[in-house]
């Protein structure tokens, strides 16, 4: 029984028994014999349990928690030590109040290239924008690239963290910026500069002070972006997904290439299905399809099927605007890094490619 439902179970004061003296003076040798004999046998067991299990390396190992910062000085204290795994992946043991992290691929190569999170009345056709000739910015000599984060306070976990005893909502955000999406950010935005392709990148926190009206707050920084610098015609907003098993498991994504674990990315493109003026929604489609066949290409599996929306995400502001989704909230700050470093080099090739 938990030890919760042992301390609801008693009475709200315990009941005194009181003892005569007849009995106290009778049977007082009696208990004290009793007493002893129970120290000795749980000393025993205890001692047993000790050696079997390894001493004190047994019990360090068994009250040992690694907490990680969530960028205000708060330490979350969940678990991520090392148990035995599955063929799974779940680890075998958990406390009771765990949650374990799954790693799959959720680009779903089954489903095959033309297939589409379709949310909306529109029936695209995959493969003609798939060869549609893109118009992206050939501009080197001025920002070109725009890149923020609405919800700029999403974070991950610690690599090979094998489950959380916390609600994910109080681990996986964050106000440091070497921690949240600032950080995915600023790795996106020096690769494509080192390739040759201007790009600015918003600091701004869009999510302070709360999460509702961040939106909002991203439109204004796109709408004084473009007026300081007219020559942007990319904004990429990045976000990080948060993704669960129908069994509860937190899933960590997982892309199919050699060498480091790499978290997966997913293009979310917006429409005018909710009534906005956007009528070159179809541009981000035919941009989101291209990135995704570059990145998945000889079967790296890096990017999950475009998720097309109602919604437009402000994504008509701009001549062509991108919404990833980098990595899951499992998926370590590392991975999700190395996800933004491919998405840069895949970017800077298509846009290069049409500068030629």
């Amino acid at each position: 029984m938990d030890p919760r439902q042992i301390r609801e179970s008693l009475p709200s004061s315990a009941e005194k028994i009181q003892l005569d003296g007849t009995f106290r003076t009778k049977y007082r040798g009696f208990a004290v014999f009793l007493i002893c004999c129970a120290l000795l046998l749980a000393a025993f067991a205890f001692s047993a349990v000790w050696m079997n299990r390894g001493g004190f390396d047994w019990f360090f190992s068994k009250n040992e928690n690694v907490g990680t910062e969530t960028g205000d000085g708060t330490d979350t204290g969940f678990e991520t030590e090392s148990l035995p795994i599955s063929e799974d992946g779940i680890p075998e043991e958990l406390p009771t109040d765990a949650t374990p992290i799954v790693s799959m691929d959720l680009s779903y190569p089954s489903l095959g290239t033309s297939y589409i999170h379709n949310e909306t009345v529109y029936a695209p056709s995959v493969a003609e924008l798939l060869s549609r000739p893109l118009t992206l910015p050939n501009n080197t000599d001025k920002p070109t690239v725009l890149i923020l984060h609405t919800h700029t306070s999403e974070s991950y976990l610690p690599k090979d963290t094998a489950y959380v005893t916390s609600p994910m909502g109080d681990l996986t955000y964050s106000r440091d910026p070497l921690q949240n999406m600032l950080a995915v950010g600023e790795t996106l935005t020096r690769v494509l500069n080192e390739k040759g392709i201007t790009a600015i990148h918003c600091t701004v926190m869009h999510d302070d002070p709360t999460l509702s009206g961040s939106y909002e707050r991203m439109e204004e920084s796109v709408k004084k972006y473009l007026e300081i610098y007219p020559s942007i015609e990319l904004v990429i907003d990045l976000h990080r997904d948060s993704v669960t098993t129908a069994g509860g498991e937190i899933v960590r994504s997982s892309a199919g290439i050699s060498g480091e674990p790499t978290a997966q990315v997913m293009a979310v493109v917006g429409t005018d299905g909710n009534g906005t003026d956007f009528p070159h929604w179809e541009e981000n489609l035919a941009l989101a399809l291209q990135l995704r066949e570059r990145l998945n290409q000889n079967g790296a599996a890096v990017c999950r099927p475009v998720s097309l929306r109602n919604a437009s995400f402000y994504q008509e502001l701009a001549k062509h605007s991108l919404l990833l989704e980098i990595g899951t909230a499992a998926n370590s700050l590392e991975e999700a890094k190395r996800a933004a470093i491919l998405v840069g080099e895949a970017l800077a090739e298509m846009i290069q490619s049409l500068q030629t």
